[in-house]
C-alpha cells in the first residue's frame, strides 16, 4: 500500500532527476555558470539518492546530510553570477565539512535537518545581502543596470527559504501525521522544488547575457566635503554633463560608467563621486533623467506626433517599457501618456 502510495513522489522524483541532468548539460557551456551546473549535479544526486532510499536500496540515510549542502551551493552560485568570486573547487571544501560530518549521525534525522535548515537560511541571508550589494553598485556603473539586475534570484531566493521551512515543518509533525497527508506533503514538496529548479534552469538562460564579466565600482561613501572639494566636483561633473548632451551619449542604451572615463580620459571612480555629489543621484539615475528629458522635449515638439511613446522612449536610450514607464513617472509625477495627453491638451 505505502509502495503504491510513494509511486507519483518516484515519478516526480524521476522526472528532477533527468531535468538537472539535462540543465547541467544544457548550460555547461557556460563558463559563468559553472556554479549553477554543479548545483544541478548535485540536486541530480539529491534526487537518486532519495530514490534508492525510497527504494529500500539502502537502510543508511545519506539525504539528511544533503541538507547542509544547499545553502554553500545557492550562496556561491549567487558570488558566481554578481562576479564577486570566480568558479573554484577549493573554495567549497571548507562549507562541505559539516555536511561530511554529519553523514555518521544521519540516524538523528530530524536534528540534522534542523541544523541544514537552519544553516540554509543563513546562507540564504548572506547571498541576499551580496545581490542588494550588487544591484547598488550597478545603479553607480551602468545606464542599463535596471535590466541587468538580478532580481529572479532574490524571487528564487525567497521561494527557496519558504520551501525550507515548509519542508521543515513537515518532519517535524511526522510523527502525528497520518499517512496519506504525509505522502501527499512529501509529493508537494518535491513539486515545489522541481519547479523551483526550473524557474532557475529557465532564468538562467534566459538571462545568460547577465553572466557577462560587468566592472563595478565601489559606492561612494558619503563623507564631509569642504569647498574645494565640492568646487572640483562641480567643474568634472560640468566637463561630464556638456559631453553627455553634446553628443546625446545618453541615448546609448547601454552607456556605462567606463565608458565616460575612456572619454574622458577621468577615472571612473572620479565621475561616479562628481555624479553623485553634485546631483544627489547615482549613475544610473541621472542618466534616466537626460533621456526623460529627451522624450518630454520630443513629445512637446513632435506636434504631427509620428513616433509612439515607446519609439521615442528607445530612442532616447531606453531599453525596456517597464523601465521607461517606471523612470518617467518617478520623475514627472505622471505616467508617459497622462504626461502627452497633458501636453497636447496645452498645446490646442
Amino acid at each position: 500500500m505505502q509502495s503504491i502510495t510513494l509511486f507519483p513522489v518516484h515519478l516526480v522524483q524521476s522526472i528532477f532527476l533527468f531535468q538537472m541532468l539535462f540543465g547541467a548539460l544544457l548550460i555547461n557551456s557556460q563558463k559563468q555558470s559553472r556554479s549553477l551546473v554543479l548545483l544541478f549535479a548535485f540536486q541530480g544526486c539529491v534526487c537518486a539518492f532519495n530514490l534508492l532510499e525510497g527504494l529500500e536500496f539502502s537502510d543508511y540515510l545519506i539525504t539528511p546530510a544533503f541538507t547542509l549542502l544547499y545553502g554553500p551551493m545557492i550562496y556561491f552560485f549567487t558570488l558566481s553570477i554578481t562576479g564577486k568570486q570566480p568558479f573554484k573547487t577549493s573554495h567549497y571544501a571548507v562549507h562541505l565539512i559539516p555536511a561530511a560530518i554529519s553523514l555518521a549521525f544521519t540516524h538523528y534525522t530530524q536534528a540534522i535537518i534542523l541544523l541544514g535548515s537552519l544553516s540554509q537560511l543563513g546562507y540564504f541571508y548572506f547571498a541576499y545581502g551580496i545581490l542588494k550589494r550588487y544591484h547598488k553598485q550597478l545603479m553607480h556603473a551602468r545606464s542599463d543596470a535596471e535590466s541587468l539586475k538580478l532580481k529572479w534570484l532574490i524571487k528564487a531566493l525567497f521561494i527557496f527559504a519558504i520551501i525550507v521551512v515548509f519542508d521543515l515543518l513537515r518532519m517535524n509533525v511526522q510523527p502525528i501525521t497520518p499517512l496519506d497527508l504525509k505522502m501527499h506533503w512529501y509529493l508537494l514538496n518535491e513539486i515545489l522544488l522541481l519547479l523551483m529548479f526550473s524557474f532557475l534552469l529557465f532564468h538562467t538562460i534566459k538571462s545568460s547575457f547577465q553572466f557577462e564579466p560587468v566592472t563595478l565600482p565601489e559606492e561612494p561613501e558619503a563623507e564631509q566635503t569642504d569647498s574645494s572639494d565640492e568646487q572640483l566636483a562641480q567643474q568634472i561633473f560640468s566637463t561630464i554633463d556638456n559631453l553627455i548632451i553634446n553628443e546625446s551619449l545618453y541615448r546609448q542604451p547601454r552607456l556605462s560608467l567606463n565608458d565616460l572615463a575612456n572619454k574622458t580620459g577621468l577615472g571612473s571612480k572620479e565621475i561616479s563621486w562628481a555624479i553623485n555629489s553634485t546631483t544627489g543621484n547615482n549613475f544610473c539615475e541621472y542618466i534616466n533623467q537626460h533621456r526623460v528629458n529627451d522624450v518630454k522635449r520630443e513629445i512637446e515638439q513632435d506636434s504631427s506626433q509620428k513616433l509612439s511613446l515607446i519609439e521615442l522612449a528607445f530612442q532616447a536610450g531606453f531599453n525596456s517599457k517597464s523601465t521607461f514607464n517606471a523612470v518617467f513617472k518617478k520623475e514627472t509625477g505622471l505616467t508617459p501618456s497622462q504626461f502627452k495627453k497633458q501636453t497636447l491638451k496645452t498645446c490646442s
